[in-house]
């Protein structure tokens, strides 16, 4: 990046300059005098919650994303609200854009996000995968995902850094191409062809994000939640099936392929639905892992914190409000404050939805009252 386009990026602004930093600290594990949290507002996502606009077309089209994401940054600035949230854009296509390369078609409706369908049905023989093609980084939704990069970058004028796409990891973009059960038991019955599967998830995955890196004027590496994981601190990848499967089949069938993504891009970050507390061993085996996203209502706060603090970043967010549930969204963030013993490596992602909430609350006075009554909260608790 020359100077002159450094100097435009909204980064290299004082407020965020600092925030940047203090995102930098943390990754580094340093301490701080509070706890840090972010309300969880990623300018891709939110406009899909308020249900402004159609998903049908929200998906595929670069302008509607640009308005949509547009009008979030102007809505966050208003706020001026002491989390630590950095400004960014990001070309979104939901969970399947890595499936659809690999010719998975994708249903689109107006209700929920985009849908897979396998090109490995229940019934194909695990030979199948043989078939698949090596798909390049502008098949599928891909391509449009680099056109939509592109074309946030030239109407923003390079002014904001953008974020990866959403990036399932290897496994959960695999049992999106192969029918997930069968996907599953070709783990005990068909474990040369799994593997023939995750190389070419892998490839895919490593080759696609240098390249929308590449037409990034700063590149975030983190797809959900909006953290701030600076370019070359590593990559963020979901990871939900860490919920479902064994350890030994975890480590088997994911974990070469999540460390190989690790070492091609200085550490990797892994968000994870549901409770996967039975994977700590293996997870400590993951390089250089960065940090660890979990619903708090699904994996107890308390062993994660037991086992990893201190050690990487630790983020956990509300999740389902099932298993454990809160009573608030500040009954959460008091449970992390007691039971946390130091600031290092911890952010605390708060969501803009209450429990039991459809919509969420995007009235500015409504929203910085709140923000308001979690600062006095984490003054409580430093």
């Amino acid at each position: 990046m020359d100077t002159l386009a450094a100097a435009k990026l909204i980064t290299r602004e004082p407020r965020y300059q600092r925030l940047v930093a203090d995102w930098q600290a943390l990754w580094d594990l340093e301490e701080a005098p509070l706890a840090r949290w972010l309300l969880s507002t990623a300018p891709a996502l939110l406009p899909i919650y308020t249900g402004r606009y159609p998903l049908t077309k929200y998906f595929y089209s670069k302008e509607m994303q640009l308005q949509a994401e547009l009008e979030t940054l102007a809505w966050r600035d208003m706020l001026d609200i002491d989390d630590m949230f950095v400004p960014h854009v990001q070309p979104y296509g939901g969970v399947t854009v890595f499936a659809s390369a690999f010719g998975c078609e994708v249903e689109f409706s107006e209700h929920t996000q985009p849908w897979a369908h396998p090109v490995i049905e229940g019934d194909d023989p695990a030979e199948k995968v043989y078939d698949l093609p090596r798909p390049s980084v502008t098949d599928g939704q891909l391509g449009q995902m680099l056109k939509i990069n592109d074309y946030l970058v030239q109407q923003t004028g390079g002014r904001y850094p953008v974020a990866i796409t959403d990036m399932q990891g290897p496994m959960d973009t695999a049992y999106l191409i192969w029918d997930s059960t069968a996907f599953m038991m070709g783990m005990y019955d068909h474990p040369k062809e799994v593997h023939h599967l995750m190389r070419l998830v892998t490839d895919l995955i490593i080759d696609f994000v240098k390249e929308q890196r590449a037409g990034a004027p700063e590149f975030c590496a983190c797809h959900y939640p909006p953290l701030w994981l600076p370019d070359g601190m590593g990559i963020a990848i979901s990871e939900d099936v860490l919920a479902v499967l064994s350890p030994r089949t975890y480590e088997e069938f994911a974990l070469p392929y999540v460390n190989e993504l690790s070492e091609e891009f200085g550490g990797v970050y892994i968000h994870s639905c549901g409770n996967f507390a039975h994977q700590f061993k293996v997870l400590e085996r993951v390089h250089n892992l960065r940090g660890l996203n979990f619903g708090a209502s699904e994996t107890p706060f308390e062993p994660v914190w037991d086992r990893f603090n201190g050690k990487t970043v630790i983020a956990p967010h509300l999740g389902l409000n099932k298993e454990i549930p809160f009573k608030s969204r500040l009954d959460y963030i008091e449970h992390i404050l007691r039971v946390k013993t130091h600031n290092r490596g911890l952010i605390i992602v708060v969501s803009i939805l209450e429990p039991g909430q459809n919509r969420p609350e995007v009235d500015p006075v409504s929203v910085k009252a709140f923000a308001g009554e979690v600062s006095r909260l984490l003054a409580r608790y430093p």
